[in-house]
């Protein structure tokens, strides 16, 4: 129970600054505007780390003017999507429309304030009337979504499953938790280390590593939503003589280096204290800058390959998106999918149309068809704008004029997109 109190008394006290909770983790699960604030961190608590002077990124409120709020950042507040709201997003990006998918949905109802399941397998077996195996699978399966831990049944499976996320975690972590949890939480690190031939050291450090997991995974994701003011592009679209490029922003991925005059007169002190301070701040150092230079590489990979296969989006008018889902863009990549669905969240670029969000690019596919959502609403209010007011199509009619465009979607359907699209039923539109 001590590490139980021990765990929320972290939290409460970083939950004003999320960043701190993922020290060593991929740099992907920042935006750029908390990368720069744990950045800025970070460079407190490490006298040889170093940073250009005009790479931190700081914005306040009263610091910025309407002139300054332009093409680089715009002065608009992010919408904040509830936790449910951002789990069936990536649920929808993820998987097709399978009974999987569905077990999937079901999972996520199940979910507590905290992130946690409220169900056991049995339970999801006697009311979704599914296999073992399928119930396990869904289960499973949301597990992988973000914030990292979410759908756990334990505080245990919680912290396993941040672990597995994590790039730097202590090699013994995963392993660890999984066998010997018990004996982590009561101190009984001797018996651990004898078991895999270690010394207490290496188990003390996976000790201060899952001390800085989140027990509450749901708790992390709110706070982190309400501490993002601003958007930031981080890349920038430009349209030349009918040529596209993509390049970085001054709002980049930063990159650090190593003071290593102070570094080598430290390292040089007779002292083994020291001699430890500074190898575990060199540490610090190699893995921070590791994952910086793979984070600025996949943001402007997946920013090129996105570019590159909507290519007509932006250099022809009147141009809808393209079908593009994570699968397809991590093949494209050679990235795994959960890497892009970190890239293209909270990752903007400026184009000649605007500045969005990466994943504003992915479209999904018509179920048996190869045409994009964003087609069928295009092609829908093109016909409603060419209509008779005088005597308006009928959702049936547009049914039909669409099928007749090769887009199949049902009369329930067209009634949803003319909602999204705010057009009125077709007694409504008419003009007498």
């Amino acid at each position: 129970m001590k590490f139980n109190q021990q765990f929320t008394q972290k939290q409460a006290q970083k939950q004003t600054f999320i960043p701190n909770l993922v020290q060593g983790m991929e740099m992907l699960q920042l935006n750029r505007m908390e990368l720069s604030t744990y950045l800025n961190s970070v460079l407190l608590g490490n006298p040889f780390i170093e940073m250009s002077l005009n790479e931190p990124l700081t914005i306040s409120a009263k610091d910025v003017s309407s002139s300054d709020v332009s093409a680089v950042i715009e002065q608009t507040s992010v919408y904040e999507a509830s936790l449910y709201e951002f789990l069936q997003e990536q649920i929808y990006l993820l998987y097709r429309d399978t009974p999987l998918r569905k077990l999937i949905f079901w999972w996520l109802e199940q979910l507590d304030p905290r992130g946690y399941v409220t169900k056991t397998l049995e339970e999801a077996q006697a009311e979704t009337g599914a296999s073992a195996i399928a119930v396990l699978d869904g289960l499973t399966l949301m597990q992988q979504l973000d914030p990292a831990g979410i759908g756990a049944r334990t505080l245990q499976e919680c912290l396993m499953l941040q672990t597995e996320r994590v790039e730097f975690a202590p090699e013994l972590a995963y392993v660890v938790l999984e066998e010997h949890y018990e004996d982590l939480i009561q101190n009984n690190w001797q018996k651990i280390a004898d078991r895999y031939e270690t010394d207490t050291e290496a188990i003390a450090n996976v000790y201060h590593f899952v001390q800085r997991l989140s027990p509450a995974p749901a708790e992390v994701f709110e706070a982190r939503t309400k501490a993002v003011p601003y958007i930031v592009p981080e890349l920038m679209v430009t349209l030349e003589d009918g040529a596209l490029s993509i390049r970085e922003t001054k709002y980049k991925t930063p990159l650090l280096t190593l003071n290593t005059s102070y570094f080598e007169e430290m390292k040089a002190v007779d002292d083994p204290e020291v001699k430890a301070y500074v190898q575990a701040k060199k540490q610090e150092f190699d893995q921070l800058q590791a994952s910086l230079m793979k984070r600025k590489e996949t943001v402007l990979k997946v920013g090129t390959a996105i570019l590159a296969y909507q290519h007509a989006y932006f250099t022809e008018d009147a141009r809808s998106l393209k079908p593009l889902q994570l699968k397809d863009l991590a093949e494209m990549c050679q990235l795994n999918e959960s890497t892009i669905s970190r890239t293209v969240r909270e990752t903007f670029v400026q184009t000649p149309k605007g500045v969005f969000e990466l994943k504003a690019f992915l479209s999904r596919r018509m179920q048996n068809s190869e045409q994009s959502r964003d087609d069928v609403l295009s092609t829908l209010k093109a016909l409603i704008a060419k209509e008779n007011p005088a005597k308006p199509y009928s959702d049936q009619k547009l049914v039909e004029l669409l099928a007749a465009e090769t887009i199949q979607v049902s009369r329930r359907a067209i009634a949803k997109y003319r909602q999204e699209l705010n057009i009125p039923s077709s007694k409504d539109r008419k003009i007498k």
